[in-house]
């Protein structure tokens, strides 16, 4: 592991703070159970139980040559060096000796039957985190000679399809190499890209994809602009990037990247600009927007792709550590704790094409998606198409990853405070963080600090914006906190410091679509889980899982009766009446009634909410209830 963290260097805008090399922070509690989970199911395991990567050609096979291995070892590398786990390694290692090894005299690298742009790009992100975890001097001269070879080749061969939309995750590799290495040449190669990809600073601040793509610009007519012409300037092909959820995942992170290289007001200002006119027209309560596999409004019985899942936590990762705005932790950690469990099964063995917040049955009914297959939210190996079979990965390690950064003062910041351990070094101290306790289920962390030597350095401590009363102890010292913001500690560190964090946490709803309300305690989504009859097609653990409904689940809640929260923080009670107006309709909720009232022969019912993740069938955007 490198053992210092990389910061911009002019004249790169500076950044707040800086991911630590890959294995400085690792899991512990409940996240440690998480991974080893995912190691133990699809993450370990793919290699031998999918053809795309059974024989990848990123692996020296003749199988597939695209995208697929590098988006598995975009995860693979941080979960297993995270963990520890030898054999993990090993294979991860395999990737990267044989992408080293396939670079070419003239710097370009990878299957020689491919040559898109884009799925480099990816090995790219792979390259970065391998050499922190490792200090493996041969990346260094692989980058360089790489971005050498595509500065001189993109007057000729220009981005294609996908890498005109997504050329943020090169960014990023380009700058982590300019600040270690300062080779001015790799600012003009910036340049170049940006200039042949999509101008998405002006596209966020106009947003003019507000309406439900489905009316606005539907499948049918889209599909064939898409068969007819590869070109990716082309009318069809631009539409189609504008609203693709996963490209927008990504994208969103891009303005504030061309801001670290040009500066630019509109370039920093484009992420908020983007994300509020995005979740007004297309949000849901887990914190994504709907994207099946465009977008496609508000309603949350739309779907959520899991690869966008996984990309959005990175981008605001990405962006939490440019910006030195606490209230980014927030969107983070809603998508994190709610909809990313929500897109893996608790065995760790399959996942859905797309998840529904509303969501009553798992099977292959036709849904009002806006294009894809009947199986899209089956779990399973690979509903609808691989890219997230391979892609999920990446989602839980790089969120351990970033749960702790390096600050400009010397010191570090907590962006999260699941259960994890930090091993670092400040100046000559050797420094070691556990984040003791369940959050966010509790409202109590407990952080203990402990250093080979003294040392004087601040702690950053991320408040949510959320809460309405937090504050930190040591010993009888009381730190209060603002909530929204950083709790900066600053002492000399030695022997174990205990420090308390509270962070209160009470019941609250939010309104969305049709007035819907949605129940949050913290980060944490809460839903009605609906008991489901499971029908499995082979067996398990690696077959396709269908589930119906066994319980009533169209209820209006009432919320002026309150909650009441049962001593673990994993259980919310609810007062509610059912709404038989609320009906199915394709396979899925049908749009939620507004405002229904309550006759008086109909009886109010208790109901009991659970986190959102472990429900597989779930409501949890309510009709809001009202009585005369």
């Amino acid at each position: 592991m490198i053992d210092r963290a990389i910061f911009n260097s002019a004249p790169l805008a500076p950044n707040a703070f800086a991911p630590l090399p890959v294995g400085a922070v690792r899991p512990a509690g409940y996240l440690r159970d998480v991974e080893r989970t995912m190691a133990n199911g699809l993450s370990g395991n793919l290699v031998k139980v999918w053809d795309s990567l059974r024989n990848c050609a990123w692996l020296g096979g003749d199988g597939d040559d695209w995208e697929r291995g590098p988006y598995y070892f975009d995860g693979l590398i941080p979960l297993a060096w995270q963990l520890g786990d030898e054999a993990l390694k090993a294979l991860a290692q395999k990737f990267i000796d044989w992408t080293l090894d396939s670079q070419r005299e003239d710097g370009f690298f990878g299957p020689a039957t491919n040559d898109d742009w884009w799925p480099r790009m990816v090995a790219l992100k792979c390259m970065q985190q391998y050499f922190t975890a490792t200090g493996d001097k041969r990346v260094l001269s692989f980058l360089a000679r790489y971005f050498a070879y595509q500065y001189k080749m993109l007057d000729e061969k220009p981005l294609g399809l996908w890498a005109i939309a997504r050329v943020g995750e090169e960014l990023q590799v380009i700058q982590f190499l300019y600040n270690l290495t300062g080779q001015k040449a790799l600012l003009k190669l910036q340049d170049k890209l940006l200039r042949q990809s999509i101008d998405w600073t002006g596209y966020f601040h106009t947003f003019p994809d507000a309406r439900d793509q489905k009316r606005a610009f539907p499948w049918s007519m889209l599909e064939p602009m898409l068969k007819d012409n590869a070109d990716p300037w082309s009318p069809g092909w631009q539409q189609h990037h504008h609203v693709h959820g996963v490209n927008i995942a990504m994208a969103l992170k891009t303005p504030m990247l061309d801001h670290v290289v040009h500066g630019g007001i509109k370039q920093e200002q484009a992420f908020r600009a983007g994300w509020t006119k995005l979740m007004r027209a297309h949000g849901v309560a887990n914190g994504m927007f709907t994207c099946d596999e465009h977008l496609s409004g508000a309603n949350p019985s739309q779907g959520i792709e899991t690869c966008a899942v996984a990309e959005m936590l990175y981008t605001l990762e990405s962006l939490m550590a440019l910006c030195d705005d606490a209230q980014l932790g927030d969107l983070w950690e809603r998508i994190a704790f709610n909809a990313l469990p929500g897109a893996l099964t608790a065995d760790g063995w399959a996942h859905p094409y797309y998840q529904q917040v509303n969501q009553i049955r798992i099977d292959e009914q036709k849904r009002n998606f806006y294009n894809n297959d009947r199986d899209s939210n089956v779990l399973g190996l690979e509903p609808t198409y691989g890219c997230c079979t391979a892609n999920l990965h990446q989602a839980w390690p790089k969120f351990t990853a970033h749960l702790w950064m390096a600050t400009r003062e010397g010191g570090l910041a907590a962006q999260s405070y699941a259960p994890c351990e930090v091993l670092w070094r400040i100046g000559q101290a050797k420094v070691n963080i556990r984040v003791e306790g369940n959050y966010p289920a509790s409202e109590e962390i407990v952080i203990r600090v402990k250093c080979s030597q003294e040392a004087a350095f601040p702690l950053k401590l991320r408040i949510p914006g959320w809460t309405q009363d937090a504050y930190a102890k040591i010993g009888e010292t009381v730190y209060p906190a603002q909530p929204g913001s950083y709790l900066t500690i600053e002492r000399v560190w030695g022997e174990e410091t205990e420090i308390r964090l509270f962070i209160a946490q009470e019941v609250r709803t939010e309104k969305w679509y049709h007035q819907t309300l949605a129940v949050y305690r913290g980060p944490l989504l809460y839903a009605l889980p609906i008991q489901a009859r499971w029908e499995y097609k082979g067996e398990l653990p690696l077959c396709d899982r269908w589930a119906y409904p066994l319980t009533q689940w169209n209820y209006a809640l009432l919320p002026e009766y309150g909650f009441t929260v049962d001593p673990t923080g994993t259980k919310i009670t609810a007062t509610a009446f059912l709404c038989p107006e609320w009906s199915e309709k394709h396979g899925s909720a049908d749009q939620p009634p507004v405002r229904p009232l309550r006759p008086a022969d109909r009886e109010r019912v208790s109901l009991t909410l659970v986190p959102y993740g472990s429900a597989p069938l779930r409501i949890a955007q309510f009709p809001y209830g009202r009585e005369e």
